[in-house]
């Protein structure tokens, strides 16, 4: 390709990247050879930590520049982050996750301090905002990197402890009872092309009125699609895989959300991307993240959960809801960030329902997975490549969801050695009913072409 091009077709890549909101992945590794050699030999020393320093605190100024400070855990370990007043007092400011990252606004002369969570005597970082390098920048944000010292390892073996827990809640594959109400139903309904052509318009996908002509009836987004066979597996499975809740997240959110749903529940706001039709339909929202306290609760069991399910080592990259969808709501199928969001849950909380409203997966062999879920139960996917959606309008009153994303850590998007990371690319990737030859792109049109000149003659529908 001439360089020319190749310039141009680097631009568009990153200009598609940054509307999908990227942020930044900690540099852990190339791929999966570095991390099995990580994890089968015994890591160098950590440095000693730091010393607390006694005379740190927040400076006091006048009209001081406002900036963003990002901490970086590179520690296979919970951190806590704490403020450091005038007076030199600390002031807890959140937890920083393993691996993960996190990102507070502040002031220039104003100091933090890192301390493990575990073992709060254990000071990992202090910083003052505006004096690192390059901070002369009103808006370049301040970084603090946590490395391992003392007794924290950069990454631990995955524990293998509550395997046995895990295995047992997982569902093993069951039809649907279609003499049964579909509301009751917690299985997985395969369907073909012929079924699919069958489906009402009406009853599947953004509607006429919600729209513009080119995009009603639209059920498959067909744009952001150029990362789906470059994306490695991160399990061996389907891609897909039904459990119920532990305990530890019945504790977490089944009475928290009861009570919460009547005190704290807000309008969501429009979901950016055009996969929703929640700019007509609004829907409302209980948010994780005015209560840090159970957000993170759900990250660490989260985290249990996808690492037993992938055999990884993974990073927690995004939690959040909870969603709580309305009546005609839909969400198109599409697949997510391929940056952050390797191995993903979504968490069926509550349902108030006229209908089951499942999660529709596109599968490999041209067919096509409903998974109906009951309250207190999960399905984990593989969302970055596999499409998955809820293209049929919900019937109901109240659908409510968490939503938590993970990735392994020296995953940094798709690469010249993708193939051979984690557990591979399949062959048959591009075999769904949105690929070529076969490709239904909304709930009344169905395409077939033969070669890709055909597909591309043919009319279709776009975001």
């Amino acid at each position: 390709m001439p360089p020319r091009r190749w310039r141009c077709l680097c631009i568009i890549s990153w200009w598609f990247l940054c509307l999908r909101g990227a942020t930044s992945v900690l540099p852990f590794g190339r791929g999966s050879d570095d991390a099995a050699a990580a994890a089968a030999t015994p890591q160098a020393e950590a440095p000693p930590c730091p010393d607390e320093s006694p005379t740190l605190r927040s400076a006091t100024q006048r009209d001081p520049a406002r900036r963003s400070v990002r901490f970086e855990n590179y520690v296979d370990a919970e951190l806590a982050l704490f403020w450091i007043d005038a007076a030199g007092a600390e002031v807890a400011q959140g937890t920083v996750m393993p691996l993960a990252e996190t990102s507070r606004d502040s002031y220039d002369g104003h100091a933090f301090r890192v301390r493990s969570a575990a073992n709060q005597s254990l000071v990992l970082a202090e910083h003052v905002v505006g004096n690192q390098r390059g901070s002369t920048r009103p808006h370049q944000p301040d970084v603090v990197a946590v490395r391992a010292c003392g007794a924290l390892s950069r990454t631990n073996a995955r524990s293998t402890l509550r395997d046995a827990e895990f295995r047992a809640l997982i569902h093993p594959p069951q039809e649907c009872d279609e003499s049964t109400p579909s509301k009751d139903w917690s299985c997985v309904r395969y369907l073909g092309p012929e079924q699919l052509k069958k489906r009402d318009p009406r009853k599947y996908g953004i509607q006429p009125n919600e729209t513009t002509p080119a995009r009603a009836h639209i059920t498959v987004d067909d744009t952001y699609v150029a990362q789906i066979p470059r994306i490695p597996r991160v399990t061996t499975s389907p891609g897909y895989q039904k459990m119920s809740f532990t305990q530890n997240l019945k504790d977490i959110l089944v009475d928290w959300y009861a009570q919460r749903r009547n005190d704290s529940l807000k309008p969501h706001g429009v979901i950016p991307g055009g996969y929703t039709n929640n700019d007509k339909v609004s829907i409302d929202k209980v948010n994780l993240d005015d209560f840090p306290g159970v957000h993170a609760a759900v990250v660490r069991e989260m985290r249990h959960i996808l690492e037993f399910w992938t055999n990884l080592t993974l990073k927690h990259t995004s939690t959040f809801g909870v969603r709580v969808y309305r009546r005609d709501s839909c969400l198109i199928n599409h697949v997510d960030r391929m940056d952050t969001h390797l191995a993903s849950a979504v968490l069926q909380i509550a349902q108030d329902a006229d209908d089951g409203w499942p999660l529709e997966l596109y599968l490999a062999d041209r067919r096509v997975a409903e998974v109906y879920l009951q309250p207190q139960e999960l399905v984990l996917y593989e969302g970055a490549w596999l499409r998955h959606g809820r293209p049929m309008r919900f019937n109901g009153r109240e659908f409510a969801n968490v939503f938590s994303h993970f990735a392994p850590p020296d995953w940094r998007g798709p690469s010249h050695d993708a193939a051979s990371m984690y557990y591979g690319i399949p062959e048959n990737r591009l075999t769904t009913l949105a690929d070529p030859p076969w490709r239904v792109l909304t709930s009344d049109h169905f395409v077939k072409a033969s070669t890709a000149e055909e597909m591309a003659a043919a009319p279709h529908e776009e975001l």
